[in-house]
């Protein structure tokens, strides 16, 4: 004779299968993980970070910050700060990288302004930086960028000439991933 498990008892397998499932799908890295500053990024990520910042006219600021678009990590909003958010550069915060640090080796590498692909910035150490998008022609004299320009002008994606950078270095981040 075959006897019905009990009300108690069909809860408790209930209980355990949604304990075990809950532990199973928590375990896993890849659905909670974030990725931390400094981890390898796509190009497309970079520009999709730049955009998320274009999006939501953040405010330039060399004093304040404001987090990207994963919302756990934030990075200054000036020229450097809005870079490091879009390379995902640590460190964070107000200590974000600077354009002394931006053209220097410990995040980059340099490169020459013609093999620039999105993603790469040029920078003119202690003074601007500004995120190379695509180029605008195909001579290459004309390019996109993204920049968190000053107070009055907050954040641009524009069309600029490259004669206008002649004073910058064109670097690629070293956590760039083609």
């Amino acid at each position: 004779m075959k006897t019905q498990p009990t009300r108690r008892a069909v809860l408790r397998s209930a209980l355990a299968t949604a304990v075990l499932s809950t532990a199973v799908l928590t375990a896993g890295p890849a659905l909670t993980a974030q990725a931390a500053p400094n981890d390898p990024i796509s190009r497309a990520d970079v520009i999709a970070r730049a955009q998320n910042w274009m999006d939501r006219n953040i405010q330039y600021s060399q004093t304040g910050t404001a987090t990207g678009p994963d919302g756990v990590y934030s990075w200054r909003r000036d020229c450097s700060g809005f870079v490091s958010m879009a390379l995902k550069l640590g460190p964070t915060g107000l200590s974000a990288p600077n354009t002394t640090a931006l053209a220097g080796s410990t995040y980059s590498s340099g490169i020459s302004k013609a093999n620039m692909k999105a993603g790469d910035y040029l920078v003119d150490a202690g003074n601007h930086v500004v995120l190379f998008h695509k180029w605008a022609n195909t001579d290459h004299t004309q390019f996109w960028l993204y920049e968190e320009s000053n107070p009055t002008d907050d954040m641009n994606h524009r069309i600029a000439n490259l004669s206008t950078y002649a004073g910058y270095v064109a670097r690629r981040a070293d956590n760039i991933r083609d």
